[in-house]
């Protein structure tokens, strides 16, 4: 009866402080590679549209996997301007979304990107030659339009969290 009493003593007082806690603190401003499996352009994008992406490599903090590559994240389009004529080019604002990590719990990120299709200056100067001689070239270099932003697939784009959290994986 004593060494069970021992064994009950040892296992209520003892083996709770040997326990290993697997928690870790993620601090805001983390960063996290993220990438799009297809190609997003101002054209075929919308303002308030969100855009999957998937991260691009796990990020372990003290030995603990917080994300794992290939877990889901989302980026908020917050402006979209498509490539106009003259050769203006096309403009794709991405900023905010949110990342899970591998319990599959959302965090906000924190993040603004910009990307800028290819501006054609060639229309511009044939037009503005055109003016001078006659009115003609407007039709022929007036409507050659600039390049679409593009976001190329597969390129990693640098997100961060944007605030403190405790992780603890799920066992």
């Amino acid at each position: 009866a004593t060494f069970l009493s021992f064994v009950f003593i040892f296992q209520l007082i003892i083996l709770p402080g040997c326990a290993k806690t697997n928690s870790v603190k993620v601090k805001s401003g983390t960063t996290i590679p993220v990438t799009v499996n297809t190609e997003q352009n101002s054209k075929n994008v919308t303002t308030g549209a969100k855009i999957e992406a998937v991260i691009d490599k796990d990020i372990t903090i003290n030995d603990i996997v917080v994300f794992k590559k290939g877990d889901r994240a989302t980026l908020n389009v917050v402006q979209v301007k498509k490539a106009g004529f003259v050769g203006i080019p096309g403009e794709l604002t991405i900023a905010g979304g949110e990342v899970f990590d591998t319990n599959n719990t959302a965090h906000q990120i924190d993040f603004t990107k910009n990307f800028v299709g290819e501006e054609k200056t060639w229309p511009k100067v044939c037009l503005g030659c055109g003016l001078l001689i006659i009115l003609a070239p407007i039709a022929l270099f007036g409507f050659v339009k600039g390049g679409q932003a593009e976001i190329k697939p597969f390129i990693p784009i640098e997100i961060k969290t944007s605030q403190d959290f405790e992780f603890s994986p799920k066992l």
